[in-house]
C-alpha cells in the first residue's frame, strides 16, 4: 500500500506511524522510519527565522507518490508512506516523514534512504530558509 501527499498542516508523526503499523500484516520483518525536521543552522540563512517549503510541481501530491511507487517497485516494500510539510515553519518542526516497511531490514533501509535522497532533490518541493 502506498500513501504519499503534501500538507500544510502539522505532521503528526506518532499517529501516522501508529496507523502504518495497524495495517501491517505479518510478511514484514522490518519498518524504518525517518522524520526529518528543520535543523539550525542553516545551509543558506545560518541564524533563519523561517523556513518557506514550496511546492514546485502543481501536484506535489502527485510528485511525492511517483518517488513512493518506484521505490516500491525498486525495493520490493510491502508498505510506503511519505509525507512533506508545505508552508511557512520553524525550526525543530516536522517537515518530512517516510515510513517503509519489506521482508528484510536491508531492503527498509536502502528504500527509505532513497525516497529522503530523490525528495531533497528539490525537484518538485524546495526549501527555502527566510531571515
Amino acid at each position: 500500500m502506498i500513501t504519499a501527499y503534501a500538507t500544510t498542516e502539522a505532521i503528526d508523526h506518532m499517529g501516522l506511524y501508529g496507523s502504518f503499523i495497524e495495517r501491517e500484516g505479518d510478511g514484514s520483518g522490518t519498518v524504518v522510519l525517518h522524520h526529518g525536521r528543520v535543523k539550525r543552522p542553516g545551509k543558506v540563512v545560518p541564524d533563519f527565522s523561517a523556513v518557506e517549503l514550496r511546492a514546485l510541481s502543481p501536484d506535489p501530491d502527485g510528485f511525492l507518490e511517483a518517488i513512493a511507487a518506484r521505490a516500491v517497485e525498486r525495493f520490493g516494500l510491502a508498505n510506503a508512506l511519505v509525507v512533506h510539510r508545505l508552508g511557512t515553519i520553524g525550526a525543530k518542526d516536522t517537515v518530512l516523514l517516510a515510513i517503509v516497511s519489506s521482508v528484510s531490514r536491508d531492503r527498509s533501509f536502502e528504500a527509505c534512504s532513497w525516497i529522503v535522497d530523490e525528495i531533497k532533490k528539490e525537484e518538485g518541493i524546495a526549501l527555502i530558509e527566510r531571515p
